[in-house]
């Protein structure tokens, strides 16, 4: 006899267990394989109600896969850089000193300081955004460009797809020039050459070496850059160590092992705070603000993303119930079969398990044409985020395998859902009522009703939360697209114009370069007024630039700032942008006169305390250091996204600061697209060193500006609409299936006396009971959510009434007339016909 610490009884006793989960497991399948075709028979038996049924599947299961597909692709997909997560950026946040944003570029000095003071970083980088033009082609090219230190990928931690990248000691001045380009650039414009390492071509007048070509995947971690770079210049911002005003850098760094990104963040904040003590009288330095790459590269797409993401969960849910509905009157027509199978010996587990086998198998065909919904949902979600919203990977969204394993799970979560209400009504059921002529359970009895009300309420809860919010976002875009903005972007064509190379070193050139290329634009027929401005409206509050000023003391306790923007004459009169007060840029205000300036009414009001400016002086610092006089003071233009709120702005004579990149601004007499092509071959006729980019409407750059209010919008009335359907279905199929049910009181009751209007009230009465209900849990639901679309909202407040009593208000008429159709039909009938029914 074996003993139990015998190694042969050890394994004896082993082989049993495995024997005995093998016979188990064997069992399960065994009733899956019994269950699995039973369940297809009785599903094709039906074949309308299995339609309808996978149709309301599909219709929730492909919302929440075309939006998991957008999340997937953007937000949770791997970064194309080694170990991201260690990787930060890390911005100057001018939030809390100036109005402007939080995502400021940086100056080098603020740079190198962070570099040598940090601990928390094995290293750092950056670079500065510029643009260059590739000469000696057929055509001259002008690809964004970035000026990189020489550790620039190493910290990011990305390889050449052929060649190399920098190595120390190339972002030193020398006369070997090297530069990297990306694998877009080289399929474009070489052909995808393989001899193209060591090829030298001209970049701005002056031979450079191609040395690498960077991997497909790459793109800069930084999606406020819309248009990728194609070329990298190595810099190493060397010569400008000491700028502390002027900010041009976007900077990342990569953790040391063990450090936390809390930690790295508390440090930088510390750091930056040290810095403004020491150089207080030179400039008001900005708090840095470190977070993880994947954060800052999508945290604008992702709260949105999940945003909608939980409006689709409420569809699904809207739709779960609507089966779950639909199930339950199968059930209790069902339940004298199911009272057989339990009387001849089925186990209630069993019927249970063959229920839920019918729901999985439903959810199954729902996600699978729910997968048909999403890939068809794909493009035209894309195409709703302009280009210009810089949305980050956008290649990577579409239905694949992470996405289809996400479709599949939630296609069985559903089947748990919706299949749990027939299931415990099956349960619960009792054999004998179910076999009794005329029993309760034939109708599926109180336990039934009140799923099926609990359900409805359910329903008309969450739509009212769909409606409330897209009602919300409806008001938002409205108020945005009939904003006051300032300007006149009718028949206005933008056309982006840098300048490259030595030929444009000096101001003189530069001047003269926009001077003559306004009066040629200005001869082309059909232009009515020509002129340009650094950064066209609408207003994007970047990085703003401080000032004092110069006639009276300034507040020391204040932060002056103002966005500074270079214009030529005839600004104002292209834009259509009144003059409140003094004159604007003219033609006399050359580069050797006194220096004059225009501000808007938000300037005059914040830091004149309304009295008129005119003739009073500031001082800006940076590259516009001096004294400027005001001359006049024009109306505020709105800032672009969901918070145009008007920013101060100085605007200054390109004469007497001349930068070397302006937008045209075109006013036409007629259409101003039709004029891109000869507006951008009259620009490249000007010289060949240059770029001429971005050409479009300022009506598009506006309506770009929305792009986060419109695509919530759309999206929202969408499953707002979608919600108010199924719950319209639902309400319908419930109110039928109780005025079926209660066919012999109807016809008791007007057998009694009572009219038809009465049982038509009676009927009516009882769906909009259920809705007032839903109603009333919608609203407080409601209230709640708000909170989640506030930041997104303009002119209108999350917990606005009137929205509030618009859906409600909506809602009831939408249940009162589902309820009207079985209502009438249910007062129509004969009273004796009514009594001879069971």
């Amino acid at each position: 006899m074996l003993k139990e610490d015998d190694a042969e009884f050890r394994v004896v006793k082993g082989c049993r267990a495995v024997q005995g989960a093998s016979n188990y497991v064997c069992s399960k399948v065994h009733f899956l394989l019994r269950d699995v075709p039973y369940s297809i028979r009785l599903l094709r038996r039906s074949p309308a109600f299995t339609a309808l049924s996978a149709a309301i599947i599909a219709l929730g299961i492909g919302a929440a896969t075309a939006i998991f597909s957008l999340i997937y692709g953007v937000v949770l997909h791997a970064l194309p850089f080694r170990d991201a997560d260690r990787l930060m950026a890390i911005w100057s946040d001018f939030s809390k000193n100036g109005g402007g944003g939080r995502r400021g570029f940086t100056a080098p000095a603020d740079y190198f300081d962070w570099k040598e003071r940090s601990r928390s970083f094995a290293a750092m980088t950056a670079f500065a955004n510029t643009n260059r033009t590739l000469t000696a082609l057929d055509q001259p090219v002008t690809p964004l460009a970035h000026e990189v230190p020489a550790d620039y990928f190493d910290v990011l931690g990305v390889r050449a797809l052929r060649g190399r990248t920098f190595v120390a000691g190339e972002d030193r001045p020398g006369p070997d020039d090297v530069v990297v380009i990306s694998c877009s650039l080289w399929k474009s414009i070489f052909n995808g050459s393989e001899d193209v390492i060591g090829k030298s071509v001209e970049l701005d007048g002056r031979t450079v070496q191609l040395i690498g070509v960077l991997p497909p995947g790459f793109r800069t971690p930084n999606n406020a850059i819309v248009t990728p770079p194609d070329l990298w210049i190595p810099s190493s911002f060397d010569a400008l160590r000491l700028e502390r005003v002027q900010r041009s850098l976007t900077v990342f760094g990569r953790l040391k092992p063990g450090v936390s990104t809390g930690q790295a963040a508390a440090e930088m904040a510390s750091i930056s705070q040290q810095i403004a003590r020491e150089h207080s009288q030179t400039t008001a330095a900005p708090q840095a603000w470190a977070r993880p790459i994947r954060e800052d590269m999508t945290g604008e797409f992702r709260s949105a993303f999940l945003l909608l993401m939980g409006a689709v969960g409420i569809i699904l849910l809207i739709a779960c119930a609507n089966v779950a509905n639909l199930l339950l009157a199968r059930g209790a027509g069902r339940a004298r079969e199911v009272a057989l199978r339990i009387a001849l010996g089925a186990s209630r587990a069993t019927i249970v398990r063959q229920m839920l086998t019918e729901s999985a198998l439903l959810a199954l065909i729902g996600g699978a044409a729910g997968i048909m919904v999403a890939q068809l949902s794909i493009r035209p979600l894309l195409a709703l985020i302009p280009a210009a919203a810089g949305l980050p990977f956008a290649e990577n969204v579409q239905v694949n395998l992470p996405v289809l394993a996400f479709t599949v799970g939630i296609s069985l979560l559903t089947a748990l859902l919706f299949g749990l209400a027939p299931a415990r009504q099956a349960l619960h059921a009792s054999p004998v009522e179910s076999l009794k002529e005329g029993g309760r359970s034939r109708t599926g009895g109180r336990e039934g009703a009140r799923w099926r009300n609990a359900l409805i309420v359910m329903e008309v809860g969450l739509s009212i939360v769909l409606l409330t919010g897209a009602g919300l976002m409806i008001q938002t875009f409205w108020r945005l697209s009939h904003l006051a903005l300032g300007f006149d972007a009718s028949r206005v064509l933008n056309v982006r114009n840098s300048l490259r190379g030595a030929a444009y070193a000096t101001g003189e050139a530069r001047r003269n370069h926009f001077a003559t290329a306004a009066a040629k634009l200005a001869a082309i027929p059909g232009v009515e007024s020509v002129s340009a401005v650094s950064f066209p409206p609408p207003l994007d509050p970047f990085a703003p630039a401080h000032f004092t000023t110069a006639d009276e003391a300034s507040d020391p306790g204040r932060d002056y700032t103002a966005f500074p923007l270079v214009v030529l004459p005839r600004y104002f009169e292209t834009l259509r942008n009144p003059l409140l007060s003094g004159r604007g840029i003219t033609e006399a205000d050359t580069a050797d006169s006194l220096r004059v300036a225009v501000v808007t009414k938000e300037l005059a009001h914040r830091y004149f305390a309304d009295r008129d400016p005119v003739g009073r002086s500031i001082r800006l610092g940076g590259a516009l250091a001096g004294e400027w006089h005001i001359v006049g003071v024009a109306a505020d233009i709105a800032a672009s996204g969901n918070h145009p709120e008007p920013q101060p702005v100085v605007y200054l004579p390109h004469a007497q600061a001349p930068v070397g990149t302006m937008s045209f601004l075109l006013r036409t007499r007629g259409a101003p697209a039709s004029l891109s092509q000869i507006a951008e071959r009259t620009l490249w006729s000007t010289g060949r060193l240059m770029n001429v980019y971005r050409i479009t409407t300022l009506d598009r750059l506006v309506d770009e500006g929305r792009w986060q209010s419109r695509f919530t919008m759309i999206l929202l009335t969408l499953y707002a609409t979608l919600a108010l359907i199924l719950a319209t279905a639902g309400i319908y199929a419930v109110i039928s299936y109780l005025a079926l049910q209660r066919t012999r009181e109807i016809g008791i009751r007007m057998a009694l006396g009572a009219g038809p209007a009465d049982v038509l009230r009676m009927v009516t009465g009882q769906g909009v009971a259920l809705a007032a209900v839903g109603v009333a849990f919608g609203i407080i639901a409601s209230l709640a959510a708000g909170r989640v679309l506030a930041s997104r909202l303009y002119g209108v407040a999350a917990t606005d009434p009137l929205t509030l009593a618009a859906g409600s208000a909506l809602v009831l008429l939408v249940a009162a007339a589902a309820s009207a159709g079985p209502a009438m039909r249910a007062a129509s009938v004969a009273p004796a016909d009514a009594l001879r029914r069971d």
